[in-house]
């Protein structure tokens, strides 16, 4: 016989015994009896009242019954009635027949250390010899039927003294119209419970012995999630855990094969919020719900109808080691000589990996949400990595998508808004579990304040921005780990402060000067990013490839001014090198548009320095010196004579070189030096 039903049979065997013992005495001999050899019978001290009985009709009443601890002062078990009736005369017949059985205001006390319990010893009074024995399924020659029972008011306690957890269910109220073992009958159950701590739980079972059919209904109204504080904070670096959670579900299966039961049903939590231990809210939210279809953990299927998020108040905090879902999770500490344990572990995690990259006949989690939505909400992104904090703030944020699974293609739509009215749109198509394979993603972030992205200015050029408002488009796909990212990034008065002493900036160019380069008239700057990467590089990292990327373009701003604002005015490349014919004294209509190109560009941008340094052959005689002099003068008369030219902005010089295969002037802009004090 198995051990669960064997030990049962004891403890009925033990409750048919006092009620013989009771129906042969008369009930004050039997109250007598019983509170003088209490102990004898269950191992420890044990007393009642009042005991009633009446043999012709298998009638017993105990009164008042107390089971005390183990040091006989502590009460472990009292009830005010137990109101039993039996069928006597089928013990004939190998059956225990109760037709009801009532138990009013019962108060049990509950007590856990570690992994001892207050109630061993009463195990260990009844445990037999032969109980450490393999299981048997030999089957049991006894029916047993309990009719009518009937559990009404009174308290459980539980105390998890390690744990700090104490539990309490009062209000209990337990109906069960029918309960049997050993015959092909199906049991009714009904149970309520009030949680001390607030919410109520109610649950109907249906369940067939024979068989091991069951049906369960489980209800939870309000319960109080303080109560999983213990059990939270053993995983969890938090201080607390509050919220009302809310439940209907159903469960259909089979007890021999439990983890084969189907679960439906719906859960809700209101008001939910994880405080870490300096008092800080790490997330929160009004109301969730999950709608549950089917859910399967043999199958490994969770199938959800719906998971909806009202409220939700979250935040990602990344550290240079780690994040802070990392550090939310409290760490095992390890023995002192735990070195070669940790290797061995390590080892076997490689293995396991190895393993389960392996084709093998194991089930794969199949996860699928019908329809995910997150409704006013609020996310927060910091940085933590860098001199300054950043922090990009979300609100009035949402989510939505339909038909989600960890397989194939999947879309979502993510919309919020940012400080000073700006927003942010965010477009996902891609693979959960093989991410790596597949992603689209299109992200647009529109009037951005600048100055909110400062941190990673400083970090990376030295200089925070001051003012200026940031647009930004982005479409990055992601094909078998290879990135491709094209940017677009729209700026408006960017204006920066003085470069920051106490910072060793990453990047070492002069970011103030390139800005001003940028601008058009209208201050606007306008550019591409592209940006490609293989994220399997251990040294990959986003966010610092585009800030690299960037730092590139605005060297090459800096150090070629004219190039970059020719192809900001959609004029296409400009010559580097503009050819002279030596003889010539004067220009041709072609190098005179050339310079006028050359002095439109100038004049778009009072922070660029144009020189024009006319090569000429060294061994040319004083004539030929005397015509470059004059072509000098000619192209600077020309240059300033251009409207909205500045004197101080155009510099004419010569070099002369031995052997030029080639004369003319070279095109040579920088930014001014002005432009970085």
């Amino acid at each position: 016989m198995k051990k669960p039903l064997k030990i049962t049979l004891i403890v009925l065997g033990s409750i048919v015994g006092l009620i013989l013992l009771v129906a042969a005495l008369l009930s004050p001999v039997a109250t007598a009896y019983v509170n003088r050899n209490g102990e004898k019978l269950v191992g420890r001290k044990l007393t009642v009242d009042r005991i009633r009985a009446n043999i012709l009709t298998g009638h017993v009443a105990i009164h008042g019954l107390k089971l005390y601890e183990d040091d006989a002062i502590t009460e472990f078990v009292t009830f005010d009635t137990l109101d039993v009736k039996a069928r006597l005369l089928r013990l004939v017949v190998s059956d225990l027949y109760f037709s009801h059985i009532t138990l009013v205001n019962p108060n049990v006390r509950l007590v856990q250390n570690g992994s001892h319990f207050n109630f061993q010893s009463l195990i260990d009074h009844f445990k037999s010899d032969d109980d450490d024995d393999d299981d048997d399924d030999t089957p049991s020659k006894w029916d047993f039927y309990f009719y009518n029972i009937r559990l009404a008011g009174g308290e459980v306690r539980y105390n998890d003294i390690q744990r700090g957890s104490d539990w309490r269910l009062k209000g209990l109220n337990l109906e069960v119209p029918g309960f049997c073992i050993g015959a092909d009958e199906k049991t009714d159950a009904g149970l309520s419970v009030e949680l001390a701590d607030g919410g109520r739980l109610h649950a109907d079972a249906k369940y067939n012995m024979e068989r091991n059919d069951f049906e369960a209904v489980l209800d939870l109204y309000g319960i109080n999630m303080a109560v999983a504080k213990p059990y939270v904070t053993d995983v969890l670096n938090v201080s607390n855990v509050t919220g009302k959670l809310s439940a209907h579900l159903r469960a259909e299966g089979n007890l021999d094969q439990a983890a084969q039961m189907n679960i439906s049903g719906r859960v809700d939590m209101a008001g939910m919020n994880m405080v870490l231990k300096d008092g800080s809210s790490f997330s929160s939210c009004n109301k969730s719900s999950v709608t549950v279809h089917r859910v399967n953990i043999h199958d490994k299927v969770f199938d959800l109808d719906s998971v909806t998020f009202t409220g939700l108040v979250a935040r990602f905090d990344r550290y240079a080691d780690g994040n802070n879902f990392s550090r939310l999770m409290v760490k095992k500490e390890q023995p002192a000589d735990s070195s070669d344990l940790a290797a061995e572990e390590e080892e076997e995690e490689k293995q396991h990996e190895s393993d389960s990259s392996r084709p093998s006949g194991a089930k794969s989690v199949k996860l699928t949400v019908a329809h995910l939505l997150v409704s006013n909400s609020s996310f927060t992104y910091a940085d933590h990595t860098l001199p300054d904090v950043f922090e990009f703030p979300m609100s009035d944020l949402s989510i939505q998508s339909d038909n989600l699974s960890l397989t194939g293609d999947n879309n979502a739509v993510l919309k919020a808004s940012l400080p000073g009215g700006g927003h942010v749109s965010l477009r996902w198509n891609g693979n959960i579990l093989d991410w790596k394979q597949h992603q689209d993603i299109m992200l647009r972030i529109k009037g951005l304040d600048l100055k909110r992205i400062s941190p990673y200015s400083v970090a990376y050029f030295g200089r925070p921005f001051t003012d200026g408002t940031f647009s930004f488009s982005s479409h990055n796909t992601l094909n078998n780990s290879l990135l491709n990212g094209k940017n677009r990034v729209d700026i408006y008065k960017a204006e920066v402060g003085d470069k920051r002493h106490d910072v060793d900036a990453q990047l070492k160019i002069p970011f103030k000067a390139a800005l001003y380069v940028l601008k058009d008239k209208d201050e606007k700057i306008l550019f591409d990013l592209p940006i490609k990467g293989n994220i399997d590089n251990p040294e990959f990292n986003y966010m610092k490839l585009v800030w690299k990327t960037l730092g590139n373009l605005l060297v090459k701003v800096a150090t070629s001014p004219i190039r970059a604002i020719a192809n900001a005015m959609g004029m296409g490349e400009t010559p580097e090198f503009i050819k002279i014919d030596p003889k010539q004294r004067d220009f041709t209509s072609e190098q005179y548009h050339q310079f006028a190109e050359l002095a439109t560009i100038v004049k778009s941008n009072d922070g660029v320095r144009l020189t024009l340094d006319q090569q000429v052959d060294s061994t040319d005689d004083s004539e030929m010196l005397a015509r470059y002099a004059h072509r000098n003068e000619l192209v600077l008369q020309y240059m300033t004579g251009q409207e909205g030219v500045s004197a101080e902005q155009i510099n004419v010089t010569t070099t002369m070189t031995t052997g030029l295969k080639q004369q003319g002037y070279a095109v040579i802009s920088e930014a001014s030096d002005e432009l970085e004090e």
